[in-house]
């Protein structure tokens, strides 16, 4: 990390309550959520320390023997569900529930602790309620989640855990209209992006974390060389599907509470400003570092549009029998219907209309 903060003790819990206090303090009833993250930087933190003494500089000095495939798209937009298929690929490596959960210590814990949370999540059946499916820690992850645990600033999942200021985090940490914070972001992702790699022994890391379909012009200028996979779904769809991660969120994650009115507002205004960042800057991808797919044929015929993402980034041969059988595992699975009023509708319409007019029905 940037000066690598981590190597004080405790760093993290203290990070933690700087955040609490410029992100405007924590709701009554969230506080147990604050004390479940505060007893897990305890009980963890010789691990983390015993981590970066030993892999630090390593993961420093690493260099990627591939560049990373970015998938892109507002989140709900199937990026989750793409990035479990690309990943069947033996070749590639991607975060993972646990590594995400755990980003500051995975190295030395991840062969203990996640048979031991695997187990409880099972005898408890515990679901992964975001994907709606039973929870599954060797799921593939978002990056900048981990950064949270990571002793870093620059991540927009901040804006999660404190949604009153989560637009705050969307102009700050997506935008990104700032060179010297787009620089501090890049080091501390780029950190975990090869800390991935060198655990992998150089396999090529897929990344998803959804802020990142408005900072290709940044990764760009890191990453000269990567392949980006944008997923666009029915805006109507990701409205909807939106409120549900945000009422999950609001149940599991977050330090604060905000209201129905407030959650919708940020919906909007997110997607807004997310998709208009990806359409000024996705000229910038040579076209054979690009592809765009749909989400709908995705799930209507997903071996087709992988064999076409395989074919047009030219990343050599799709597992196909792999794939196959993973989708043989989640056929049953269902996607929620919703209704939509016509105030609302008008309202999308309206914010949303490039959007709209770029990817017509």
């Amino acid at each position: 990390m940037k000066d690598v903060p981590g190597k004080i003790p405790f760093a993290p819990i203290v990070l933690l309550f700087k955040m609490v206090y410029k992100n405007g303090g924590v709701s009554f009833g969230r506080i147990p959520m604050l004390l479940i993250y505060v007893f897990r930087y305890v009980l963890l933190e010789p691990f983390r320390l015993a981590e970066i003494i030993l892999y630090h500089k390593k993961i420093e000095s690493h260099v990627l023997s591939e560049p990373p495939i970015f998938i892109l798209g507002h989140w709900r937009s199937g990026t989750s569900f793409f990035q479990s298929l690309i990943c069947q690929d033996t070749r590639m490596t991607s975060s993972t529930i646990f590594r995400s959960l755990f980003p500051d210590n995975f190295y030395l814990t991840e062969s203990w602790l996640k048979p031991i949370l695997t187990s409880i999540c099972k005898f408890f059946n515990v679901p992964y309620s975001i994907q709606r499916v039973p929870m599954d820690l060797d799921l593939p992850a978002e990056v900048d989640m981990t950064l949270c645990s990571l002793c870093s600033e620059r991540s927009y999942t901040w804006g999660q855990l404190f949604p009153r200021r989560f637009e705050k985090w969307v102009d700050e940490l997506l935008i990104l209209k700032n060179k010297n914070t787009a620089d501090e972001w890049l080091h501390d992702y780029d950190y975990f992006i090869r800390k991935l790699s060198y655990r992998s022994k150089g396999k090529r890391v897929v990344v998803k974390s959804p802020g990142d379909t408005a900072r290709i012009g940044h990764l760009l200028r890191h990453y000269p060389k990567a392949s980006f996979i944008y997923i666009h779904r029915d805006p109507f769809s990701v409205f909807h599907s939106n409120l549900y991660f945000w009422r999950i969120l609001q149940q599991q994650n977050s330090l604060q509470t905000i209201s129905n009115t407030e959650v919708q507002d940020l919906i909007v205004n997110s997607y807004r400003k997310i998709m208009r960042s990806y359409l000024n800057q996705r000229d910038l991808v040579p076209i054979s570092q690009l592809i765009e797919l749909r989400f709908e044929e995705i799930i209507k015929d997903p071996l087709k549009e992988l064999s076409r993402t395989y074919s047009a980034l030219n990343i050599g041969t799709m597992p196909e029998k792999e794939i196959t059988a993973l989708l043989l595992k989640h056929q049953s699975q269902k996607y929620a219907s919703y209704s939509i009023t016509a105030e609302l509708r008008d309202r999308l319409n309206r914010e949303w209309d490039f959007v709209f007019e770029e990817w017509p029905a």
